[in-house]
């Protein structure tokens, strides 16, 4: 039942935040909560983008991929693969990373190339975006062009290529479900996805979408929720370009919204045969006991649950290493049916464990007394404070909000508590996670100093209205 759920909704082909066809799928998923108690389907603005192009080598390059956020074009020029010689003309890269997408789309930019290849292993989607990275402000819109072309196009391709793109980017629509499953406990898990989408997208998130409907609970109130814009769709080009339709979410729900929500659980290109697990530290050991070996203690910053994080709300992550994300070739097989049947099986006796409310209190004590050894008086006093009254709900969903993301020079973004003095500490350059997000190029141990103490000065702020009740 699962899988066909699946197909039927990746019939529909390629669903970018705000496209019409949105709704279609929305209301194919609204049929699928028909044991809902309460469904809701939320409108939200969202940056939509669509494009049609041509590429030509020698011959004309079929299995291209114009990458969102990318303008309109009308370019002809010279390939190199020299970052050094690309000014006014094509940079071509090699890839194994879609990741380092970004940093390289950085560089082309800055060296005045006029477009940016990226040459992988098969058809393959990413959003581009412009400095500074882990941007919740708007950011300036890309300036050129960010192409993927396959490997086995480069035959077509001699020295030089032709690119003709024409783009539309515009405000739109797009629709966040929600399906409300009633309990005699007022106490809430959030279980989360998205419908958005690049290709079929089957594991990355139509799984995710399809497993909703089969998930109880005797014990605590549902909310099963598919959110829109989570591969893209921030309004001003934001370059935290996912999960924006979680952060609006929460910017529309009403206050104490949080109030009685005891856990999110995020399910995000899930690979069931070979699955990964992402959660903050502190989270319930009934994980350990239904899933073995497979969780990571550090927060996914990458998908929707990272929102309810940054909200005091403690968030699983459920995903996989699946080697064909964001990739055309993203479909479910038969042979995956066993461990879908097993995951949801999992999941079920999960949210009818009473256990799932436990907070690992000394995990993120720990993580505290790690910090403290780097950390300096008088901010150390403030921590000792917290660590006295750890054990208190509020103050553990407060310290929640306190982690954020660094993109070190090398790799993906982490998330650390306190990250904007955690980021300090690494090799230049590194972003830092923020409205507005701060890009770090210099070592000048002066300037170092200065941004340290103004962090620790917003953290103490902070670390005091957690702890003044306290005090």
């Amino acid at each position: 039942m699962i899988v066909e759920r699946v197909k039927e909704l990746s019939s529909l082909g390629e669903i970018f935040a705000g496209d019409k066809i949105e709704g279609k799928i929305v209301n194919k998923i609204r049929k699928f909560f028909d044991k809902c108690d309460e469904t809701k389907v939320i409108p939200i603005p969202v940056l939509n983008y669509s494009e049609s192009h041509e590429i030509f080598g020698k011959n004309k390059i079929e299995n291209s991929e114009y990458l969102p956020y990318s303008p309109s074009a009308d370019i002809e020029g010279k390939l190199t693969y020299s970052l050094d010689e690309c000014k006014d003309s094509i940079l071509g890269v090699k890839i194994e990373n879609l990741f380092d997408i970004p940093r390289y789309y950085i560089k082309a930019e800055e060296r005045d190339c006029a477009a940016i290849v990226f040459f992988t292993d098969k058809r393959r989607k990413f959003v581009i975006k412009s400095d500074p990275l882990l941007n919740l402000f708007p950011t300036s819109p890309p300036k050129i062009p960010g192409i993927i072309i396959p490997e086995n196009e480069k035959n077509k391709i001699e020295d030089k290529l032709s690119i003709k793109a024409s783009v539309t980017i515009k405000e739109s629509t797009g629709y966040i479900i929600e399906c409300i499953k009633n309990s005699k406990n007022d106490k809430k898990v959030y279980i989360t996805t998205h419908h958005d989408h690049w290709f079929k997208g089957e594991h990355d998130n139509l799984l995710g979408v399809s497993l909703l409907p089969e998930l109880k609970s005797e014990k605590y109130e549902l909310h099963l929720i598919s959110f829109t814009a989570e591969e893209a769709g921030a309004l001003g080009y934001q370059s935290f370009s996912w999960s924006y339709g979680s952060r609006k979410y929460f910017e529309l729900q009403k206050k104490g919204l949080n109030k009685d929500i005891i856990l999110n659980i995020n399910l995000d290109n899930i690979d069931p045969c070979n699955l990964k697990i992402k959660a903050v530290p502190s989270i319930s050991s009934v994980f350990e006991k239904y899933f073995n070996n497979s969780i990571v203690y550090e927060p996914e910053i990458y998908s929707d649950g990272y929102t309810f994080i940054k909200n005091g709300i403690p968030s699983v992550t459920l995903e996989g290493y699946y080697r064909e994300y964001h990739s055309i070739d993203d479909e479910i097989i038969p042979s995956e049916e066993v461990c879908i049947s097993s995951l949801i099986l999992s999941i079920n006796k999960i949210l009818n464990d009473e256990n799932i409310e436990q907070i690992r209190y000394d995990m993120l004590k720990s993580e505290l007394l790690q910090f403290m050894n780097i950390t300096q008086a008088p901010m150390r006093t403030y921590l000792l404070n917290i660590l006295d009254n750890l054990n208190n709900k509020e103050i553990y969903e407060n310290l929640l909000k306190l982690y954020g993301g660094i993109l070190p020079r090398d790799g993906l973004a982490i998330v650390k508590l306190f990250h904007k003095l955690a980021g300090i500490k690494y090799e230049k350059p590194v972003y830092i996670e923020g409205k507005p997000a701060l890009k770090i190029s210099s070592n000048d141990k002066l300037y170092l100093h200065s941004i340290a103490k103004e962090f620790e000065d917003e953290y103490m702020n902070r670390l005091y209205e957690i702890s003044k009740k306290f005090l």
